[in-house]
């Protein structure tokens, strides 16, 4: 492998590394992972949206087919869902292998290899690629880098435009079980800050009597799962039953990067904080970056355009969203229990459940509970959008 052998070098072969991969038509690209097989360690809970699935390009690993959601406050409980099919389930092995498979018809992987990135020689502005493969050393000259390295993106804190101010990591324990008594056309939601203070648990069925049974939150997140499973009266009558079958912890990067390109290094997916910040999910922005990454690089490559488009046209499509999710979610971090009981006692007296239901967009959250916290407390709404504007 010589040093200009690529015009693309791509660290991480997760799903957004690959779908950023693919749309790269000009070029020659590499895709660098550093684990020795595609989709593990898992890190997701494999929830995706109808409109993150086609995006991702309808790959293979769907288990379970979901139409909506039970959300528990301590006290309280709202249905969401109908008929409609909503998301669904993957097995994220075999998805993420599904979209790398595809992927490697056009791009070039190496496996159990570490990367990271440099400044070239004689050119301050520009950067290269160290790899550390199998006890060698290999540096590499392309045109473009993208950092699609995830939460703790290492690409992103050499560039300097990662750091604790601009994103907060959390971290995610999840296990997998069997023989569970449960629901499998609904994912069940649980607010309540006795198990986690910053986000939420979560129990997603994964069709017959598999559930995946997790929590994001900050710190000691093992011990306060095993106390939601023992303790919660839902949880523990739905895994009365269950045995573990497998367990994964994860990280999640909730932030907004105003900066996600600099000198010929782009950053996406997670590395970018493309991710929900009222749900974790980073499937449907990660693939919506990834594309419009592949498609500015391609353009670049063919010797137009500048590598900065890509930051104006992801924050054009999803940016706003993510910092108006990020707005609500500080407001909504001050509220304790009794607060949300409050707020799901007024949204089950409202007509807002249909609300949902009929205008409900999984990839819009932050709209959409703006809207309910408006119509129930017009003052709470007001406040988010000063601060929004502001």
């Amino acid at each position: 492998m010589e040093k200009n052998d690529y015009d693309v070098v791509i660290i991480g072969g997760g799903p957004v590394g690959c779908i950023t991969g693919a749309n790269i038509k000009n070029g020659k690209v590499l895709i660098v992972e550093e684990h020795q097989s595609i989709g593990v360690p898992l890190q997701c809970a494999g929830l995706i949206s109808k409109k993150g699935v086609k995006e991702l390009g309808d790959p293979k690993g769907v288990v379970n087919k979901v139409r909506g959601a039970y959300i528990f406050s301590r006290k309280n409980m709202l249905k969401i869902g109908n008929e409609e099919i909503r998301a669904y389930v993957f097995e994220r092995k075999v998805m993420d292998k599904d979209i790398a498979i595809k992927t490697a018809r056009s791009c070039d992987f190496l496996l159990k290899a570490y990367a990271t990135i440099q400044r070239k020689e004689g050119k301050k502005k520009e950067y290269s690629v160290k790899i550390s493969h199998l006890g060698k050393d290999i540096e590499l000259q392309p045109k473009v880098i993208v950092g699609a390295d995830g939460a703790k993106s290492t690409t992103g804190k050499t560039l300097g435009i990662v750091n604790n101010k601009n994103r907060e990591i959390l971290s995610s324990c999840q296990l997998e079980m069997v023989n569970a008594d449960v629901d499998d056309d609904f994912v069940y939601v649980f607010f309540d800050k006795r198990y986690s203070e910053r986000f939420f648990t979560w129990i997603i069925p994964m069709g017959k009597d598999r559930v995946r049974v997790g929590l994001i939150d900050r710190g000691n997140c093992y011990k306060k799962l095993l106390k939601f499973i023992e303790e919660n009266k839902i949880a523990k009558e739905i895994l009365k039953n269950s045995t573990i079958s497998e367990f994964s912890t994860g990280s999640l990067p909730i932030g907004y990067l105003e900066r996600t390109v600099k000198n010929n290094v782009l950053l996406v997916g997670d590395a970018a904080c493309h991710v929900k910040p009222l749900s974790g999910g980073g499937l449907y922005y990660g693939a919506r970056g990834g594309k419009i990454a592949g498609k500015v690089i391609d353009e670049y490559l063919d010797g137009g355009g500048d590598l900065k488009y890509y930051e104006e046209m992801w924050k054009r499509e999803f940016g706003r969203e993510i910092k108006m999710g990020l707005m609500i979610r500080r407001v909504l971090l001050k509220f304790d229990d009794d607060t949300l009981d409050k707020i799901f006692e007024k949204i089950k007296k409202s007509d807002l459940l249909d609300y949902i239901n009929t205008h409900g967009d999984m990839d819009k959250q932050a709209s959409l509970v703006l809207k309910v916290l408006k119509s129930i407390d017009m003052r709470l709404g007001f406040r988010i959008l000063k601060n929004l504007i502001q």
